[in-house]
């Protein structure tokens, strides 16, 4: 057998990496104020400690941030048992149509973001041990690429910080310009109740939003990682063999095409068991999240017809529009930009397979072709998806997914209103 062909056993020549090993572990320095943030939220259970003897950050156990994830996990869960038991069951007999409607869609949008609050809460602790094995398949994978590829990982870790950082802060003040305006918007209105509401709400949706921010976070680190193998893929379609050439030079050249190509192999088949941790320790979150996303968009879209079909043009109704357009904005803007970091990741896959039949190989080599044959082979069988909790895959398809689906719930809730109000109005008439 060649010693060039990738058998099952060659993973065992790459010993996995344990957490005790700190020096391959920078990426967790990377995002280490990502961690600090989470933590606050109770969306990350462990202790960076730096280890004794050598740089790096290690994952210690603690036991007090478990016990705190557990408290506010019951915590939480008893304030969304009392929101659904007793705050649903209070109704202002003032209320016109309209605003019973609004008052309903709201409290439908509550008890949703309350549900993927306390689904994000449970994963987090639930599958903290994923967490920890995830970036210890990181810190392999970033290992290789450094002695195999010699791939200027460190500089890579600076660039994902910098872009991190500037989408953090983009996300950050989509968050604070929505929620200012929805809120100076109702306070304008007529009443004054929403404010009481709006803070019921804002604190789910802000750690419902850093739970996305660890998914995007996630994902763009996968993405960062295959673009390096695309780059390696490249270069050995621009340093190709010249074919049928049997000189010395020519021979080492092929060897160290055929021992990259290896790399490239051993480290995919390492990002596409990245990318099934991904799924294990956030597809719970993935599907509750898109849900809750669904189900406040179509319900303020009904709200926004209610307001339209009912408004008799008054700066109030005008504002409830606004207001009711603004709601919408995060979780459309969560949904969209997920739907495209996993899209556009797992295309990577497809740019690697048309990479690879692109290499410049020699005819009379048989065993450098059935590496190829057997590395196209296995792009096709271990082909990246992202999936919440194997309900869907989230890629591009999912928002003409929720389009499509948003539609047709809208236009059934139409239908309901208006057949209520043809047999109101001929109810009035006998």
């Amino acid at each position: 057998m060649s010693p060039w062909l990738l058998q099952k056993n060659d993973i065992g020549r790459y010993p996995k990496l344990l957490v005790s090993h700190p020096r391959d572990m920078d990426t967790l320095r990377t995002l280490e104020p990502l961690h600090h943030i989470c933590r606050v939220a109770n969306l990350w259970h462990w202790r960076l400690a730096p280890p004794p003897d050598a740089d790096g950050l290690l994952l210690r156990r603690s036991r007090w941030l478990e016990a705190y994830g557990w408290s506010v996990f019951v915590a939480a869960t008893c304030v969304a048992a009392y929101g659904l038991f007793v705050e649903g069951a209070e109704k202002d007999p003032d209320e016109t149509t309209v605003t019973s409607i609004g008052h309903t869609v709201d409290f439908i949008q509550l008890v949703s973001m309350r549900v993927a609050h306390l689904a994000a809460l449970l994963e987090a602790v639930w599958q903290r041990k994923v967490q920890r094995e995830l970036f210890a398949e990181l810190g392999e994978i970033e290992r290789l690429l450094a002695m195999e590829l010699h791939a200027d990982v460190d500089g890579g870790r600076q660039g994902l910080r910098r872009q991190l950082g500037r989408q953090a802060v983009w996300l950050l003040w989509g968050y604070a310009v929505s929620q200012s305006l929805i809120l100076v918007a109702k306070l304008l209105g007529p009443g004054h109740v929403f404010p009481v509401y709006w803070i019921y709400y804002l604190l789910p949706l802000l750690v419902c939003g850093l739970r996305y921010f660890q998914i995007f976070t996630a994902v763009q680190t996968i993405r960062w990682h295959l673009d390096i193998l695309l780059q390696a893929l490249q270069q050995l379609q621009e340093k190709g063999v010249v074919v049928g050439d049997h000189g010395g030079s020519c021979m080492e050249a092929e060897d160290l095409a055929m021992k990259r190509l290896v790399a490239v192999r051993l480290i995919y088949q390492r990002v596409w068991a990245l990318v099934s941790l991904v799924n294990r320790g956030y597809g719970i979150s993935m599907l509750l999240l898109v849900g809750n996303d669904f189900l406040a968009i179509t319900s303020n879209c009904y709200w926004i017809f209610l307001s339209f079909r009912q408004s008799d043009a008054s700066l109030g109704d005008i504002l409830n529009i606004l207001a009711s357009a603004l709601w919408s904005a995060p979780h459309l803007g969560n949904v969209l930009i997920l739907s495209l970091l996993c899209d556009r990741t797992t295309q990577c896959g497809t740019r690697l397979a048309l990479g690879l039949h692109q290499v410049s190989v020699n005819l009379r080599n048989d065993v450098h072709n059935a590496l190829i044959t057997q590395f196209s082979l296995q792009l096709l069988h271990q082909r990246l998806h992202f999936s919440a909790s194997g309900f869907f895959n989230v890629d591009c398809t999912l928002l003409y997914t929720i389009v499509g689906a948003t539609t047709t719930y809208l236009i059934i809730l139409i239908q309901f209103h208006m057949s209520e109000g043809s047999e109101a109005g001929s109810g009035k008439h006998d």
